[in-house]
């Protein structure tokens, strides 16, 4: 065999651990591309500037107020959206909730230097991915931008994540009781029942007749679609309504 001959011999084999080679090397994954809304220049200026030096973000603008990030965030398609919870006279989380029908790839994070319950709760009912203090670290910034950018959604602290849960837990329970179409005395009477109270102590404790009582928990049933007080109990529970 002359050499020719050895090296088409060759040449199929080391095209295959080539190809081989480069599939064992680490994907190229391009940087975080980070929207910055704040009416503050010097915080804005701060956030891009720890942003910038880091390899895995790139700051691709920076806006003052919310139909400019509006605007920016259609013609830029950045990643995240950082976005100050007050931008002025307009409310941030009214132009988060437009961003995020607007841009649904975006993932939209309220930074804010005054925390409140209610901006908390409504911030994750429209859908932010995560909602920060501005009192932050920079390194607790970047980490919780690095959990955004994986998909799960971030918050300041456990005491924090602890209210939310309640309060959607409140919420859904609410939205339960109004669909199972009980009132709160109603949903009392079955937990009542369900504590193995009579309806004569249930009466007492109401200050109603034996006969309220009775009408009452037929309505009860009607409502549940039930025959019998264990059938009605064990459905509120089903609910999650006691």
């Amino acid at each position: 065999m002359d050499i020719d001959d050895q090296r088409l011999e060759l040449e199929p084999v080391l095209e295959s651990r080539y190809v081989e080679e480069k599939e064992l090397l680490p994907a190229v994954t391009a940087p975080t591309r980070v929207l910055v809304v704040d009416d503050h220049e010097v915080v804005r200026t701060g956030i891009c500037a720890f942003l910038a030096a880091e390899p895995d973000f790139s700051v691709v603008g920076e806006v003052s107020e919310g139909n400019a990030a509006i605007a920016l965030s259609l013609e830029l398609h950045p990643d995240i959206i950082l976005l100050d919870v007050f931008l002025g006279q307009t409310d941030g989380l009214d132009i988060a909730q437009q961003l995020l029908r607007a841009c649904p790839d975006a993932r939209v994070v309220i930074f804010t230097g005054c925390f409140d319950d209610e901006s908390l709760f409504r911030a994750f009912r429209i859908g932010a991915h995560g909602y920060l203090q501005k009192s932050l670290s920079t390194r607790g910034v970047l980490a919780a931008l690095r959990a955004v950018r994986q998909g799960e959604r971030v918050l300041m602290d456990a005491h924090t994540l602890t209210q939310l849960l309640d309060e959607f837990g409140r919420v859904s329970r609410e939205q339960t009781r109004i669909h199972s179409g009980l009132t709160e005395t109603e949903i009392e009477i079955v937990r009542l029942v369900g504590e193995g109270c009579t309806n004569k102590e249930i009466a007492l404790r109401h200050f109603w007749s034996e006969v309220t009582v009775k009408r009452k928990l037929q309505e009860i049933y009607r409502k549940l679609q039930v025959s019998d007080r264990a059938q009605a109990v064990a459905e509120v529970l089903r609910m999650g309504l006691i």
